[in-house]
């Protein structure tokens, strides 16, 4: 069970009770152990929370930690499934599950685990910072998992988004598998490297298997103690030097040096930036560009939307343009819209108003409406468009303040198409205004007059108006 306190997290498990602070648990590998991720998932976003005015005194790796859980957005990963082997003696099966909570590991075989079919939970940050906890041999995999992620980011270039564990291909063992052994024959503890990881444990005369525990390579290449007794200084200087033959690591080099990459760009550009739909389309084998190239790419596709935003007028695609620049890490999406209404078409400037009430910024939205006004000369499909609109945002201060200088002004069309806008929030619910009798009086003979009474019943509707 965790509770959530102002300063830290108490979990309490079979009676013991633990206090993390903040700094461990940005700092430690797999914190909050043996809790529900969903629990976990829960805790890290309430310590990014507590850390925020401590920031300035985080370490580099706490900063890190507190920039991933800060700017994932966990629903924005889809359910995917992958099944895969790997092989010791025999064929051993595994189950692998992403999903908006994190990772899940099915162990099929019981490779590594007492009960087959036991599923073992990860973190998203511990496989992000320090890799698989259990084996995923395939690198191709690997890039999807990472892209999946990566685009759940709400700001793709934020300094965690490119920080994860080395990508590289698995090196093959030409010969039998390097093996470690020290003891006697009473207890003996071993390590074994496979093609996809390294195994250690331990094995006694009398039961045999004891124990076996699995480490990924990136794992032991993050941290120098992974391991602990098992991996000793010599067995670890071996295992780098196996490791260091490995024919490919991802590397953060410039793109001016590399030969033309073409391809990974048009894949890049047709999948709107969203690297994991390459993957899931069967092109992660051909997709190879490094965060710079995306980062470049980004700024240019990031581009591409904001000058659509003025040449169309399809409400579907307007709506997509506008989710794109957010998954692409802009966070002024409001503000954009509100800049591209000055040049869009009156059908644009209409869509793009309509997703800003809808979807963004009311207030904005009701000011791009305001804009249309200006063709009403020409049709007057553009007025009732504007005015109807103001039905659905009774609250809204942009429009309260529009209706009240209306109300006050010298344009007839405007001030009878205000008063429908009052009648139909009367109609809607709005108790404030359900005085039939107080908008009969609001005509439009009275308000050219200067009558004193529709003075005093103006002045009332006005205080109603601004009540909410």
């Amino acid at each position: 069970m965790l509770e959530l306190k102002e300063r830290s997290v108490v979990q309490t498990k079979d009676n013991q009770v633990k206090i993390w602070d903040i700094l461990v648990l940005l700092e430690t590998y797999n914190p909050l152990p043996e809790e529900a991720l969903a629990d976990r998932n829960a805790a890290m976003i309430h310590v990014v929370e507590m850390a925020t005015e401590m920031y300035g005194s985080l370490s580099n790796i706490a900063r890190l930690r507190y920039d991933f859980w800060k700017q994932l957005l966990p629903q924005r990963i889809a359910e995917q499934q992958f099944e895969y082997t790997t092989k010791v003696t025999k064929t051993y099966k595994w189950e692998l599950t992403i999903n908006a909570q994190g990772l899940y590991y099915k162990d099929i075989s019981g490779d590594y685990t007492s009960l087959q079919g036991k599923v073992s939970e990860q973190l998203f940050s511990d496989f992000w910072f320090y890799g698989p906890l259990l084996p995923i041999p395939d690198l191709h995999l690997r890039k999807q998992l990472i892209a999946t992620i990566r685009n759940a980011f709400v700001q793709a270039g934020s300094p965690a988004s490119y920080k994860h564990f080395d990508l590289f291909e698995y090196p093959t063992q030409s010969i039998s598998p390097l093996t470690w052994d020290d003891g006697d024959h009473n207890v003996n503890d071993f390590v074994i490297l496979r093609d996809y990881g390294i195994e250690y444990g331990r094995t006694n005369w009398h039961d045999g298997l004891v124990f076996l525990g699995y480490l990924s390579f990136e794992h032991f290449l993050t941290v120098p103690s992974s391991g602990g007794s098992y991996i000793t200084p010599e067995i670890r200087a071996e295992i780098e030097e196996f490791l260091a033959i490995k024919p490919h690591i991802e590397s953060y080099y410039d793109p001016a040096t590399r030969f033309d990459n073409a391809e990974s760009k048009r894949l890049f550009m047709e999948n709107g930036g969203q690297v994991h739909y390459i993957h899931l389309d069967g092109f992660g084998d051909v997709y190879d560009a490094t965060f710079i190239e995306e980062a470049i790419w980004r700024t240019e596709l990031i581009e591409q939307y904001k000058s659509r935003l003025t040449e169309e007028d399809n409400e579907p695609t307007l709506k997509h343009i506008a989710r794109s620049l957010e998954l692409n890490g802009v966070n002024n999406v409001d503000e954009i819209l509100f800049e591209a209404v000055k040049m869009a078409s009156p059908k644009g400037k209409q869509v793009l108003a309509k997703i800003l009430v809808e979807q963004y910024n009311a207030d904005l939205g009701a000011q791009s409406l305001l804009s249309l006004l200006q063709y009403e000369t020409e049709t007057d499909y553009w007025r009732n468009y504007v005015f109807n609109s103001f039905f659905n945002l009774r609250n809204n201060t942009t429009v309260q303040n529009f209706l009240i200088q209306k109300l006050r002004g010298d344009n007839e069309i405007h001030f009878n198409k205000s008063v429908d806008v009052l009648r139909a929030w009367s109609y809607r619910g709005d108790e404030t205004l359900a005085d039939k009798d107080l908008l009969n009086a609001l005509n439009w003979n009275d308000a050219t007059t200067n009558n004193k009474k529709f003075q005093e019943i103006l002045e009332k509707i006005i205080k109603i108006i601004q009540q909410k």
